[in-house]
């Protein structure tokens, strides 16, 4: 990580430490959205959430939702989007992309600052669904490696295949590795170029048909930093809860990447896991959802 490793002991003392912020607690805002609860996740038998594409979602009551945003970090929309949230002292997870955080570390180091839980998604966005094992590993990988050196402190063992393009293979590689995995409950459609009010519209309709949830964001887009505070407020009106999930040990402390494992994918993971920094990859072009 960034100037340094954090001892897992502080870490573990942060997450305790992790409390939700109710509208109480948000200066000049008593009407403020806040959180709801704190959720910690066990990560070390790789579970998956999202009935978009798994069976099962997060322990959520009716009326919960958990925030997500990808493709991150953005100079301009994540920090506008920071800010909505942080006007209604919410807090939401965040599934960067390996590239731009390497590019834009200030910015995520602004999302850790606030609070926010950082996962992993992908070193440069591409279709892991339909590529080889060993480059679907490194895509893995090095995306939780660029991402945690971003920041000053350990990230979440959460992963979200890029454009929810999983694999039999890379889904069994996470549960091995003690990734969580995912996908999402309510879609809001803000990758297809559509307008902050349809952003808006269009996810309280599919909330409101089932009453909760994860939802998929992307904080790439200018269109949803325009709508996130609006929708916010839509949310407090619709009398939904915002639930903050944390993992229950962080990236650090995630099973060993050599246990288990086949001789060529053992050799690839072993040197990701000592190198410095991670190398270029130019034979893997970076994919927009």
């Amino acid at each position: 990580m960034r100037n340094g490793v954090a001892s897992l002991s502080v870490c573990a003392l942060a997450l305790m430490s992790v409390t939700p912020a109710s509208a109480s607690d948000c200066m000049n805002n008593p009407d403020a959205l806040g959180v709801s609860r704190v959720l910690e996740i066990d990560t070390s038998d790789g579970p998956r959430f999202g009935k978009l594409q798994y069976k099962k979602t997060l322990d959520l009551q009716p009326k919960e939702i958990v925030l997500t945003f990808d493709d991150g970090p953005h100079p301009k929309n994540t920090q506008r989007v920071l800010e909505a949230l942080k006007k209604e002292c919410v807090k939401a997870t965040f599934f960067p992309v390996g590239t731009m955080a390497q590019n834009y570390p200030e910015v995520l180091q602004g999302v850790a600052d606030d609070g926010h839980t950082i996962g992993a998604h992908s070193w440069s966005h591409p279709n892991i669904g339909r590529m080889s094992k060993a480059r679907a590993t490194n895509q893995i990988e090095r995306g939780f490696r660029t991402i945690n050196a971003a920041v000053d402190q350990q990230i979440a063992p959460f992963f979200r295949f890029p454009g929810l393009n999983d694999s039999h293979i890379m889904k069994a590689y996470a549960t091995r590795r003690g990734y969580a995995i995912f996908s999402t409950d309510v879609s809001s459609d803000d990758w297809r170029g559509i307008g902050p009010h349809t952003i808006i519209k269009r996810t309280m309709s599919r909330l409101n048909q089932k009453q909760g949830g994860i939802i998929l964001f992307h904080d790439t887009k200018f269109a949803t930093a325009a709508a996130v505070p609006a929708f916010l407020r839509a949310l407090k009106k619709g009398g939904y809860k915002i639930v903050h999930i944390v993992p229950a040990n962080n990236y650090g402390s995630v099973k060993s990447a050599t246990a288990k494992t086949g001789g060529a994918e053992q050799a690839t993971i072993a040197k990701l896991e000592t190198a410095g920094k991670p190398e270029a990859d130019a034979s893997v072009a970076p994919v927009k959802r």
